[in-house]
């Protein structure tokens, strides 16, 4: 038994630009193989490691082995090179292996050759100019990897300063209120825990708008609102004489604001036509616990319209006294209640059955068929009045995978 030459063509170059397909064995058909690539793509690294790796079997009098992968970097490719170097071992049955590859992304199949046989040494056949900007290429390519893995590591490495970049781009050095805005909100968001369920809910709303929904139509409206009342806003406040000199001043500037605004109705219907747009989209889903407190909010930011309108007329009209106030706000007050035991009995039998759903689940222990420990539920997550998946601190599982629902969830173990 003498040592055999590995070389390695991972992503199998050889199968996809010649008629070669691995394992290729012996010396002619490695130089045919050689030629034919060089001359279908001589820019390919690949045909550098076939001729090395020639070079050095003519040089030691050893046979050559060529490996093929997959297009498919990976689970595949390396599933055909397992299944290749079995197939070599088991014809040649070489005492060790010399390993010859373009470089550090072939090297990543060492594991799977050590585990069948010995690897004496390792040969990498680079350009030589080429070498060390490999080496910073692969380091870069494995950290942007690593951090597109995390989602919470991406956001923070990509998507916050991608935000800046772009608010500096549209407004230069005068967005940095903004962009201190930016960075505030996200230190808030991530401080109270709220991140993960923040970008979950973003990314859900963003991927549900569709040009066949009504609520995507109703989203642009809200947004034409908002950018309206903004305007408004912002004129309102530049053409204002605002004088703060002393209490009464301070409230009867505010009260007339607030009475005379134009900017607070379109903000309060650009908020409107957005409830309006969930309430249209959770319907769909029967989400009718989310679609309750929708209506309840609804009811909430017009009890909050209603009060700002009293407290600014007690404000600013002499005729409107401390009376009317309170009766306005009891009025007000009142209705809310009225209107949240309303939501309450409309909703009962479905919020019931949710609720039946969700007490099944909730903080019961996960084990998967092999008996191994998930989690325990953290979150259940209900749509159209059945149960849609489950959350722990590790993992999202699915319904499909839930088997049984007992003193216990089981679930089907990954393959």
């Amino acid at each position: 038994m003498k040592p055999l030459i590995i070389c390695i063509d991972r992503d199998n170059d050889l199968g996809r630009k010649t008629r070669y397909k691995g394992p290729i064995i012996g010396k002619k058909k490695n130089l045919e193989a050689a030629k034919d690539l060089a001359l279908t793509d001589p820019s390919d690294t690949d045909v550098n490691a076939l001729y090395g790796a020639l070079k050095i079997a003519l040089e030691s009098d050893l046979e050559i082995v060529t490996l093929t992968g997959d297009e498919s970097v990976g689970l595949i490719s390396d599933r055909e090179i397992a299944k290749q170097i079995d197939e070599v071992v088991k014809k040649i049955k070489p005492s060790s292996v010399i390993f010859v590859s373009d470089g550090m992304d072939d090297e990543q199949v060492i594991p799977i050759i050590q585990s069948r046989v010995k690897i004496d040494t390792v040969h990498r056949v680079v350009v030589r100019q080429s070498k060390e900007l490999e080496k910073a290429y692969f380091k870069l390519a494995n950290f942007i990897k690593e951090v597109t893995a995390d989602p919470e590591l991406a956001r923070l490495i990509f998507g916050l300063p991608g935000v800046i970049l772009m608010l500096l781009a549209i407004g230069g050095i005068q967005a940095l209120s903004w962009i201190l805005g930016v960075i505030g909100a996200y230190l808030v968001i991530k401080g109270i825990g709220w991140e993960e369920e923040f970008f979950k809910k973003s990314g859900d709303f963003l991927k549900s708008l569709s040009i066949e929904r009504v609520s995507t139509l109703l989203y642009l409206m809200a947004l034409m609102s908002f950018t309206v009342g903004g305007g408004y806003a912002y004129h309102e406040l530049g053409r204002s004489s605002m004088s703060f000199v002393d209490n009464e001043t301070t409230f009867n500037t505010l009260g007339l604001f607030i009475l005379n605004s134009t900017a607070i109705n379109f903000i309060a219907a650009g908020l409107g036509i957005v409830i309006l747009a969930r309430i249209i989209d959770d319907w769909k889903l029967k989400l009718f616990v989310q679609i309750r407190r929708y209506f309840i909010l609804s009811a909430l930011l017009l009890v909050i319209y209603l009060l700002l309108e009293a407290v600014a007329n007690y404000m600013v009209n002499v005729d409107f006294g401390f009376g009317s106030f309170l009766l306005r706000a009891a009025l007000v007050l009142a209705s809310f209640a009225v209107w949240i035991q309303l939501t309450e009995y409309f909703f009962k039998p479905e919020i019931d059955l949710i609720h039946k759903i969700a007490k099944d689940t909730d903080g019961k222990e996960v084990f998967d068929t092999e008996n191994t420990r998930i989690g325990r539920v953290k979150k259940t997550v209900i749509e159209n009045l059945e149960l849609k998946e489950i959350h722990t601190k590790r993992e999202i599982i699915k319904k499909d995978r839930i088997l049984s629902v007992g003193d216990k969830i089981v679930v089907k173990a990954k393959v």
